[in-house]
């Protein structure tokens, strides 16, 4: 039980952080995209 709780916080942590980054990513993708054009 402790095992499956700590994997879905794992999970559930690398799911939150990837979206962050991602977001981030995207973000700093279109300003970039922006300036030279």
């Amino acid at each position: 039980m402790t095992g499956i709780a700590t994997s879905f916080f794992a999970l559930g942590a690398i799911v939150l952080w990837g979206g962050l980054a991602l977001t981030l990513g995207i973000t700093m993708y279109n300003e970039r995209k922006e300036k030279y054009l």
